[in-house]
């Protein structure tokens, strides 16, 4: 019988000592949080920099090894749309960005991202050796399934980046890598960075909200039907996401989908969040816990949370 296993789920870090400092501050208030959470591994679901720039990685490298996650059995990435092409972070950049993403190396900086945490990608099954995903890594009787969800570069069908897709290559080469595993898991979970539900975040008459407008269009998840039979043929049935700034849970065709976007760039400025998912013989339970942000804690509170029960599954 497996023993309970608990995964700290984050994403959207967009750490930078450039842009929004803040998101520095944050991530390490939330990983201190973590380290007293007695979870078992931590996954980041992308978008772990702001700007695809070589001192963000080395930021976040910095920050992760603090805290001991640069080691395979703790921690687990994948890839988001800001580690392959940045993002926009002042008005003047919003015409000029479509031309930096379009001469973008876009398999250079996947390389470069499995370079930069090289560590967390040791230990696990690949595809092929040139390319980092998909690969799966295993953690007793949990299978952790890491895909690459960012699109490249398409004047009409990506421009800005944001985009997501999985194409029928990728799906292959899954496909046959979990296929030849011998060992059996009660638990697949797919890492993903997009996510793939409809939701739409509101717009105003400025700048920024033109951009968001624009955004809001440009957020998507292609070919999310072809995944989900994907997913259901290989009995996935739970999917950690990130890349909308909320952190949710909803359920589609018999998955449930936690999304983490929302981990220090969520609706409420004030607080910090971590999806703590536990599995178990008996199924999969989560919890969203809430942590007040650095600034409101400034008389050396203890950290405190307020944990929203996300609701319990139990195998069927």
């Amino acid at each position: 019988m497996m023993n309970a296993m608990r995964i700290a789920h984050i994403s959207d870090l967009h750490l930078s000592a450039l842009h929004k400092r803040v998101n520095i501050r944050n991530t390490k208030r939330l990983l201190d949080y973590i380290r007293h959470q007695r979870v078992d591994h931590v996954v980041l679901t992308g978008d772990i920099v702001a700007n695809a720039e070589k001192a963000e990685f080395a930021l976040a490298r910095k920050i992760l090894d603090a805290h001991g996650l640069l080691d395979p059995g703790r921690a687990s990435v994948v890839i988001g749309n800001h580690d392959v092409f940045g993002g926009v972070h002042f008005a003047e950049e919003i015409f000029s960005f479509p031309r930096r993403c379009r001469e973008t190396k876009y398999e250079r900086m996947v390389g470069e991202f499995r370079e930069q945490f090289h560590e967390l990608f040791e230990g696990c099954d690949f595809a092929s050796e040139e390319d980092p995903f998909p690969y799966v890594k295993s953690l007793g009787d949990l299978l952790l399934i890491g895909i690459n969800s960012v699109a490249e570069f398409s004047l009409v069908r990506n421009p800005v980046g944001s985009n997501g897709a999985v194409d029928d290559l990728q799906l292959q080469k899954l496909d046959r890598l979990l296929s030849s595993l011998r060992t059996p898991h009660a638990h697949r979970v797919l890492l993903i960075h997009h996510h793939f539900d409809k939701f739409r975040q509101k717009a105003d008459g400025t700048m920024h909200g033109v951009w968001r407008t624009f955004e809001n269009q440009t957020t998507k998840l292609r070919r999310k039907k072809e995944i989900m039979k994907f997913l259901r043929k290989h009995g996935v049935r739970t999917v950690l996401h990130g890349h909308l700034h909320e952190s949710m849970e909803y359920i589609r065709k018999g998955i449930r989908f936690f999304n983490a976007g929302g981990s220090i760039l969520g609706p409420d400025p004030d607080v910090l969040q971590v999806n703590i998912v536990q599995f178990s013989p008996a199924g999969v339970s989560a919890h969203r816990h809430v942590i007040p942000a650095p600034d409101l804690d400034r008389q050396g509170e203890v950290l405190r949370a307020r944990a929203g029960d996300l609701a319990s599954h139990r195998a069927a």
